[in-house]
């Protein structure tokens, strides 16, 4: 790679050293400037004949594919659906992005726009609110007897669901909350308590102890028992 052109603060300073009556030499070991760029930089501000300093010259490579419009529009599309990819994008806005390639779009969104792609967690399974729902139902019943439990009717037969940990990638601003619904996948959710029917009692043999629910402090019950 090519050393990189003057910007405007070392044209600056360049400049300063020069009416100081520094060589060119001594110019470019203190700038860390070769003496080919002090000399251009003194050439260039002599035609000026005004003592500012010359601005860089227009560059001559290829032209940026998106205009700040189209990144407002990826912008304002990714905000409406941040699951959405480069490629549904692209297809989605054929009109504007049909000549530009997948990964310009994914360098615009992340690079320009901050929004890099990220993997989607998951919704928490247990949320605060279910915790408190979950602690009311244990209090309801902490203080039945035995013969109180005799109406309920529990069942050895359970429903297990699998939750993949998927692949789903989301775009996500930087500093955002990894947690918040917008950015977040839906889990499914957990099983329910036991059934009561005063209907359909059971052997004394299955039944739980009275006092079970009093065996456990408030924040050790997330889930009903």
């Amino acid at each position: 790679m090519g050393p990189t052109k003057l910007n405007m603060e070392e044209k600056t300073i360049v400049l300063a050293l020069v009416r100081e009556g520094l060589s060119n030499r001594e110019i470019a070991k203190r700038t860390k400037r070769s003496e080919k760029s002090v000399r251009r930089v003194k050439i260039a501000a002599n035609a000026l004949g005004t003592g500012a300093t010359p601005m860089r010259k227009k560059g001559t490579g290829r032209k940026r594919k998106t205009q700040t419009r189209t990144d407002k529009l990826l912008k304002r599309e990714v905000q409406k659906d941040p699951f959405i990819t480069a490629r549904e994008l692209k297809g989605l806005h054929a009109d504007v992005l049909g000549d530009v390639a997948v990964r310009t779009i994914q360098e615009r969104l992340q690079k320009d726009l901050k929004m890099p792609c990220r993997r989607a967690a998951h919704k928490p399974l247990v949320t605060e609110r279910m915790r408190q729902q979950r602690l009311a139902f244990c209090r309801r019943y902490e203080q039945w007897t035995s013969e109180d439990w005799r109406s309920v009717v529990y069942s050895d037969e359970s429903t297990f669901k699998t939750i993949s940990k998927g692949q789903k990638n989301v775009r996500r601003p930087m500093g955002s909350d990894r947690y918040d619904s917008k950015y977040t996948v839906k889990t499914p959710p957990p099983s329910h308590a036991p059934s009561l029917s005063p209907s359909c009692p059971i052997p004394p043999t299955f039944l739980p102890p009275p006092s079970c629910f009093s065996l456990f402090p408030s924040y050790q019950l997330p889930i009903p028992l």
